[in-house]
């Protein structure tokens, strides 16, 4: 194994090699998640109509598993290698594929539910070693860039997965004969693919489910044996196990909040998964509306996402490079500062119009300049050796504000058009840019 790049005399040149080994494999996992997720919601549309709500169950599902095993997770991260753990949720990634796509297959909605489930937790154990190995390749210098690096990939994968498998899901509800594909590989392929794969005809829920599914799992299997080259640092931690890090939350938390740097940079990095979460349901509730609960709320929600998601990928681009040399906190203060007048704008304008589309990319963008210097200046304040402790304390936090946005929004939406869901969102956002303004104000090494 090799020691961290971060010990004091310790010199040496950034793998960069293994670093976009890493973002790659992360990507992964984040675009398999979200793609799983988004073939269920519109498969329960598909099902029930517009009373197909499963958006808000999967919701809670995927977050559930941070809140309950945050302190184990963390502890497994800083206590072993973290290249070995992730190379062991690659692996499990494969088998919860395989049991999802073969519950699609047989038509098994609660199997799939259930492996979904399972996905959760591999997602929950992968998390604080996928962030906390960063700095062990990188080093404290490249921190800014290679964190905004890393999560941007995150993101743009979460948001490809979601916006990816609308579209795809639409398509093969009802699939075109003139595509270039079509014409590529002929049509005799596609009537072999469609007799193996597809026995029930056009218009089948579970066939655009299931065969999303099947090529996630073959997806999955070349970037698990890219898992193996991964270097392997000496893990800090030594605390043995004991059963108490299954319910020492609040210790957990207490250790974060005692340290103001972590505290108020961790409440703007769940303020952003709270925003996010909260938006991205409040556009399948506009697809909803916007479709009738027809066979078009799927292209219609990723026309919403798209927008929202291109400015997020644009916004974490621009916020890496402002940061690749330094972590500059006033981009939080901004991104925060626009997030509000974003919000406050998109109250004023129709959910079809050209001008909401690019408010709502105005939105993805400020959003990510909001994050990501936060995001890097966690990492780095963290100490070493308690590092996956503290990150899977602040995935903790996120996953109990993004299981409050799914209420949240839940509750909104029963008493409020969207219109004033977004003058909500706007004056939140105002208040988090406050916050974030005074702390940069005094935190040391902040800019």
């Amino acid at each position: 194994m090799n020691p961290s790049p971060h010990t004091p005399g310790h010199a040496r040149k950034v793998p960069w090699g293994a670093f976009w080994r890493l973002v790659l494999i992360q990507a992964q996992n984040s675009f398999n998640e979200k793609g799983a997720q988004f073939l269920l919601i519109p498969l329960g549309v598909w099902l029930y109509g517009t009373q197909g709500d499963l958006e808000y169950p999967l919701g809670a599902i995927i977050v559930l598993p941070f809140i309950l095993f945050s302190p184990f997770v963390g502890w497994l991260s800083d206590r072993f290698c973290k290249a070995r753990i992730i190379q062991s949720m690659a692996l499990l990634q494969i088998c919860v594929l395989a049991g999802m796509y073969w519950s699609l297959r047989t038509h098994n909605l609660d199997g799939a539910i259930l492996w979904f489930c399972v996905f959760a937790v591999q997602a929950t154990i992968f998390s604080p070693s996928k962030k906390g190995i960063v700095k062990d390749i990188v080093g404290t210098s490249r921190m800014g860039f290679a964190s905004g690096i890393v999560e941007m990939a995150s993101i743009l994968s979460l948001l490809i997965g979601q916006i990816g498998v609308f579209v795809w899901f639409r398509y093969l509800l009802e699939p075109s004969t003139d595509t270039v594909w079509h014409h590529w590989l002929g049509e005799g392929f596609f009537q072999w693919f469609d007799a193996w794969l597809k026995p029930s005809g056009l218009n089948d829920g579970w066939y655009a489910a299931s065969f999303p599914c099947l090529v996630f799992l073959l997806m999955a299997v070349p970037v698990a044996i890219s898992s193996f080259y991964l270097p392997r640092y000496a893990p800090e931690g030594f605390r043995p196990f004991s059963w108490s890090l299954f319910y020492e939350h609040f210790h957990q938390l207490g250790k974060l909040w005692k340290n103001r740097n972590l505290r108020v940079s961790e409440m703007g990095i769940g303020y952003f998964w709270f925003f996010g979460g909260t938006i991205m349901l409040m556009t399948i509730q506009m697809a909803k509306e916007i479709s009738g609960g027809s066979d078009d709320f799927s292209s219609v929600g990723a026309v919403l996402m798209a927008w929202m998601s291109g400015g997020t990928v644009l916004g974490g681009i621009l916020a890496s490079l402002i940061c690749r040399r330094h972590i500059r906190m006033n981009v939080s203060v901004a991104g925060g500062a626009l997030m509000a007048l974003s919000c406050v704008a998109l109250s004023t304008v129709s959910m079809t119009s050209t001008v909401f589309y690019a408010l709502l990319m105005a939105a993805g963008i400020s959003a990510a300049l909001f994050l990501v210097p936060l995001n890097a200046f966690f990492q780095d304040r963290a100490d070493n050796d308690k590092r996956g402790d503290m990150i899977a304390a602040g995935n903790l936090v996120d996953c109990v504000l993004g299981l409050m946005a799914v209420g949240f929004q839940y509750a909104m939406m029963l008493v409020i058009p969207p219109s004033w869901q977004f003058v909500v969102m706007g004056i939140l956002s105002l208040g988090m840019a406050w916050v974030i303004f005074r702390f940069s104000r005094v935190a040391p090494g902040a800019r």
